[in-house]
């Protein structure tokens, strides 16, 4: 017997985590090699860019919580699916 497909919603909201700290982490990484272009590249305006900057990036607490919520909603996906 075949597991059932993972709730559509579930597999959108790990996708979008997923996508957030890669992005976060991808910022941290050129604000430390103060990579302005990257961070235009980016999609970021040099006003955020300053934010980013005076604040010291993305802090570590909030790519946690977001790996924290992609385990609890991949478990919550695995009950579903038994």
């Amino acid at each position: 017997m075949s597991k059932p497909i993972r709730n559509s919603t579930e597999m959108t909201d790990i996708t979008r985590l997923e996508q957030a700290n890669a992005m976060m982490r991808l910022v941290n990484q050129a604000l430390a090699r103060n990579d302005l272009a990257a961070l235009a590249a980016l999609g970021f305006c040099h006003p955020h860019i300053g934010e980013l900057k005076q604040q010291g990036g993305f802090r570590s607490s909030s790519i946690a919580q977001n790996t924290r919520m992609i385990t609890r909603l991949r478990k919550v996906g695995d009950t579903h699916a038994q």
